[in-house]
């Protein structure tokens, strides 16, 4: 087993700084492999024992591809929620308008009753494709179901929600 101390990993990492630099932009390509690489310099200069590691240069590589999955994972999810964050702008602008504000409120509880209404797999399946954004692949495999059945629990639910929906509104 390798010995050494975090002046010795904090060198290995100057010295493959570049190398891991291109690493990052070869495999994702934004304006954030700088931050990234330094991420990861402050993960590994964090880590408590590093006189366990056999493999300094792959543990340096291996920190680097975690930290750029976490950036991409983030950044996923700060695109999907930005549209959400303009509606709450919105919704800001307009407090001179409570009536919309409880009528949202009310049909959500309400969307929120119908699906609780409806069996789990089916709910599970809807949740994770429209709200979650999974594909039907994804849901088949994480619900050990068919991608066919998948698509299936996702458009009854569909129709059964703008049925209930359109009653509810149209009394």
């Amino acid at each position: 087993m390798t010995h050494f101390n975090h002046s010795l990993l904090g060198d290995l990492f100057v010295k493959h700084s570049d190398e891991m630099l291109s690493y990052i932009r070869g495999r994702f390509p934004n304006e954030e492999s700088a931050d990234i690489v330094q991420e990861a310099f402050l993960r590994v200069l964090q880590y408590p024992s590093p006189e366990t590691i056999r493999e300094p240069k792959s543990f340096l590589f291996q920190t680097v591809a975690n930290v750029a999955v976490d950036y991409y994972r983030r950044s996923k999810t700060r695109d999907r929620f930005s549209d959400y964050e303009a509606d709450i702008d919105t919704l800001e602008d307009h407090q001179s308008l409570p009536l919309t504000v409880c009528e949202t409120e009310e049909r959500l509880q309400r969307f929120t009753g119908l699906l609780e209404q409806l069996p789990e797999i089916q709910r599970h399946a809807f949740v994770l494709f429209r709200i979650e954004g999974y594909s039907h692949k994804a849901i088949a495999e994480k619900l050990n179901i068919s991608v066919r059945c998948s698509e299936r629990y996702v458009q009854q639910t569909l129709r059964y929600l703008v049925s209930c929906l359109e009653n509810s509104d149209n009394p």
